[in-house]
């Protein structure tokens, strides 16, 4: 069996290289976020579980709590959930709040940070 690749093919793979980098741009301007809910969880664990029974509890590999706990990965609202209930203690632990919240959406739009701070204040209720 040979391997044949074709224009078409490359063209293929190319524009799902070139979609999968368009989407980067907007995890970088949201990636100060990540990193201080990453840094958040990894405090939170710190003294509590290893990153191995972190993962186990939330259903992830040890990977992707490293991973999360960088800033390197983006986090499923569920995923933030099943990892508090891991370490026991409320969501809104986990979230950046006040100054820091604000600091992360100086970037947005004022529509945007004013759905952002809505949604924080609910989360804290």
């Amino acid at each position: 069996m040979s391997l044949e690749i074709t224009v078409i093919d490359i063209d293929v793979m190319l524009n799902a290289c070139e979609t999968a980098a368009m989407k980067r741009p907007r995890f970088e301007g949201n990636r100060g976020f990540y990193v201080a809910v990453g840094r958040r969880i990894a405090k939170a664990r710190t003294g509590r579980l290893t990153q191995e029974a972190l993962a186990q509890k939330a259903t992830l590999t040890r990977t992707s709590i490293v991973n999360i706990e960088k800033g390197r990965q983006q986090i499923l609202l569920h995923t933030v959930v099943e990892i508090a209930q891991a370490l026991a203690i409320p969501v809104t632990d986990l979230l950046p709040e006040g100054e820091t919240l604000e600091n992360l959406l100086r970037s947005k739009s004022p529509k945007g940070r004013s759905l952002k701070r809505s949604q924080a204040v609910e989360l804290k209720r």
